[in-house]
């Protein structure tokens, strides 16, 4: 038979057990190669925003597959416990794809959080060592991570500047620079961090990069310089997304402290490898930079399709 004191500790401790398990998972799907510098972004967001409370539980989930729809659409679906990171990427494939497939609604998002802006994408080939060579190039071929993501909009640039040149689609950035590498693609669009390593081992060459800064220790390559004024602008913002079906109080508690987490100082470390800006941003600053940035890609889209 029970005694009071065991009853009371039994009755405290499956209340605390109760509790202990009570915490609410909130999976962050990434929609492009799960081990790119940017996904490790936000494993490092992750880690200090479950450090800070207990309430929620914070994963991060690849889901890749048509250009990030599928992630942004899974998280429509999933409105409660999941949301998306993805770079200007997820503005920019609705806007190619113009209602002729199925793509993401960007009416039924808002950004959850606004992390950074001003990723440049960097051109990198093994065959090349000059842009202007490879702009001469008959028949050159570029690697992007997709039609309707930020690379495919960046190299439809230099195709402007040779009609001759090709679009090859992969599934990542990081695919498109390994084949880059191995000489499969004349040319690829990446970023910096992620071509790092094939750098390093002198596999690839960087030729040009978008953007109005040069970038510290790396010569002025900016796309500018060879006449394409256009690419000044080209740089990627990073934002995680949540669907406008998320309750409201839920999305409060989750900006704020995701928010909090984007402050850690390794989280700025790994923006700064990309020569990113951290932004600090609050909802209705966040709405209002969701809307410039719908416009802008949307502006940009429809220039080049002209």
């Amino acid at each position: 038979m029970l005694t009071k004191f065991k009853f009371i500790f039994l009755f405290f401790f499956s209340i605390f057990s109760l509790n202990s398990y009570a915490t609410e998972s909130i999976n962050i799907l990434w929609a492009f190669n799960i081990g790119s510098n940017q996904a490790n972004t936000i494993r490092l967001i992750i880690d200090e925003a479950n450090k800070s409370q207990n309430k929620y539980e914070f994963r991060i989930d690849g889901k890749p597959g048509a250009g990030g729809t599928t992630a942004a659409n899974f998280v429509n679906e999933n409105p409660n416990n999941t949301v998306v990171g993805m770079s200007s990427s997820f503005f920019i494939r609705p806007a190619f794809e113009g209602g002729k497939n199925p793509v993401h609604n960007l009416d039924t998002y808002r950004p959850i959080l606004v992390q950074s802006e001003g990723s440049p994408l960097v051109f990198v080939s093994n065959k090349f060592t000059s842009f202007k060579d490879a702009v001469k190039q008959p028949n050159l071929t570029i690697g992007v991570s997709g039609i309707g993501s930020i690379s495919h909009l960046a190299a439809n640039e230099l195709v402007k500047k040779n009609s001759t040149a090709t679009v090859v689609n992969f599934k990542n950035m990081i695919d498109a620079s390994t084949a880059a590498g191995g000489g499969h693609v004349d040319i690829a669009v990446g970023f910096y961090a992620d071509l790092k390593p094939l750098l390093d081992a002198n596999r690839l060459n960087i030729i040009g990069y978008t953007g109005k800064k040069v970038l510290p220790g790396l010569t002025d390559l900016r796309l500018s310089n060879f006449g394409i004024s256009n690419a000044d602008n080209l740089t990627a913002n990073y934002a995680v997304f949540a669907s406008k079906g998320m309750d409201q109080k839920k999305f409060e508690e989750i900006s704020a402290i995701l928010s909090k987490a984007n402050k850690n100082k390794l989280v700025l470390d790994s923006y700064a490898i990309e020569f990113l800006q951290p932004l600090s941003l609050n909802i209705a600053e966040s709405m209002q930079w969701y809307s410039n940035e719908r416009k802008y890609w949307t502006d940009q889209v429809q220039f080049i399709l002209k």
